[in-house]
């Protein structure tokens, strides 16, 4: 079982409003285009300019304990890519950067779905050390990943 489990299970646009980064109308706002477009919360505040992927990421990584990695920068093998389908890490805003005997090591975006960490770990039976990054550069990591485009990276 993921090891963050175990966390508050506070929303994180609370968490940004009790931060600082964002105010209680911009949320309030922000959560009404949600409804309305199906974009995710750092999505939607960035495109409305009430928050960076940077500064979400940040909170989100802090609120959880996490680690904060830029995961462009990794060169994954193609082992760790072939331990999750691409797709889904696209789906689900993360990117497996190394496999280390039975563990993987994944960078997430946005906020963290303990469901999906559960699903990974229980379909790969290796236990996950989770960093948290922003969705460009997740997306940037699984562009020039090696199997990305024999795997079916399709955005």
């Amino acid at each position: 079982m993921v090891q963050i489990s175990r966390l508050g299970r506070k929303k994180i646009g609370d968490v940004l409003v009790e931060e600082g980064v964002l105010k209680e109308d911009q949320l309030k706002e922000a959560l009404v285009r949600i409804r309305a477009t199906g974009e995710t919360l750092v999505e939607t505040l960035h495109s409305m300019g009430f928050a960076t992927e940077t500064e979400v990421a940040r909170v989100v990584a802090k609120k959880y304990g996490l680690p904060f990695i830029d995961a462009s920068r990794y060169r994954i093998p193609k082992e760790a890519l072939e331990a999750v389908p691409v797709p889904f890490l696209r789906l689900n805003q993360m990117v497996v950067l190394d496999k280390i005997g039975r563990t993987l090591l994944v960078a997430v975006a946005g906020g963290i779905n303990l469901e999906v960490l559960d699903k990974v770990e229980r379909s790969t039976g290796c236990q996950l050390f989770v960093y948290v990054s922003v969705l460009s550069k997740v997306v940037s990591a699984l562009d020039k990943a090696p199997a990305a485009s024999a795997a079916g990276a399709k955005k």
